[in-house]
């Protein structure tokens, strides 16, 4: 059940909005904290007729343990991501609204694979992009590439974000995931699609429009909507195995734009990672590193005197 149709738990849902609220998080992550505590706080009662503010850490991890174990041994079997965030949620309560912090040895973190993503090549985004024939749908994927975009930012770009005359694309703080702005070049091969996309479609468009309406007045298509358009594109390609994402249209832009020239700093910049440690994935997709030509070590530079 959703938190939001249920009266119970309504005070310490309540405490802990304010604090999230507090301390700026996004409504999408307070919603998601919201319901991680709602259905901790139903499971309690259930199992142990407890509240969540009287339970103690073995309660706690009897949960969690609830949540991870399969579902052929009585649990739920979420995957370990989706429990850190309970994990998460859980620690951010008793901190903020108890005053009685936990610690990772109370409740432990899942260990969490992080297996390589599947990234397109060149040719099959070209093929997966100019071939969808509904042109706003095409200019989605586009954008995507083009400007390294998270499906989130695409869905919330308005056409204001966009300067032909400049030749860039605009992402504020309030689009961005991690809240990192940006300016990112909008190439001519893009351009060339958004111009076609609003001739044909948008031609009264205003600057504080969205750049890609939903089908009621006033609002933005939804993130599943463009997740369901590259679905539906990959099974006319027959291509549904290859395990592609919208996300791999971003990843694709990356480890192309690595592959071209660019350094670790500049794709760090270009995606907009706060981390160059979540750049470090395009070293590991960039096959060719093994091809490249043996590199001498720089003390055996020829500029060096010749003792040995």
């Amino acid at each position: 059940m959703k938190y939001t149709q249920s009266p119970l738990y309504r005070e310490e849902l309540q405490n802990i909005s304010d604090v999230l609220e507090l301390i700026n998080y996004r409504p999408r992550t307070i919603d998601s904290y919201l319901q991680s505590i709602f259905e901790c706080c139903v499971w309690l009662t259930a199992t142990y007729d407890i509240f969540l503010n009287d339970a103690d850490v073995m309660h706690l991890r009897a949960f969690l343990l609830h949540l991870k174990r399969s579902k052929e041994d009585g649990g739920l079997g979420y995957a370990p991501s989706s429990v850190n965030i309970y994990n998460c949620a859980l620690k951010k309560y008793f901190r903020f609204v108890l005053r009685r912090p936990l610690t990772d040895d109370d409740l432990p973190l899942c260990k969490v694979d992080h297996p390589l993503p599947k990234v397109p090549s060149k040719p099959d985004v070209m093929t997966i992009i100019l071939g969808t024939e509904n042109i706003k749908h095409m200019a989605a994927l586009a954008v995507a590439y083009g400007a390294a975009l998270r499906v989130s930012e695409v869905v919330t770009l308005r056409f204001g974000d966009i300067s032909f005359t400049d030749g860039i694309v605009t992402i504020s703080e309030e689009v961005s995931k991690n809240r990192y702005a940006g300016k990112i070049e909008l190439p001519v091969r893009l351009k060339n699609i958004l111009i076609r996309y609003w001739k044909e479609c948008c031609r009264g468009a205003k600057p504080q429009d969205w750049l890609f309406p939903g089908p009621k007045k006033g609002t933005h298509i939804t993130k599943g909507a463009l997740q369901q358009v590259l679905k539906n594109r990959l099974r006319e390609l027959g291509w549904e195995d290859r395990g592609y994402s919208f996300h791999s249209l971003r990843h694709a832009h990356a480890l192309h734009y690595y592959q071209s020239g660019a350094d670790l700093f500049q794709v760090q910049q270009r995606l907009r990672h706060r981390s160059i440690d979540s750049t470090l994935i395009y070293v590991r997709l960039d096959a060719r590193l093994k091809e490249r030509k043996h590199i001498e070590n720089p003390f055996d530079d020829p500029a060096f005197p010749e003792y040995l």
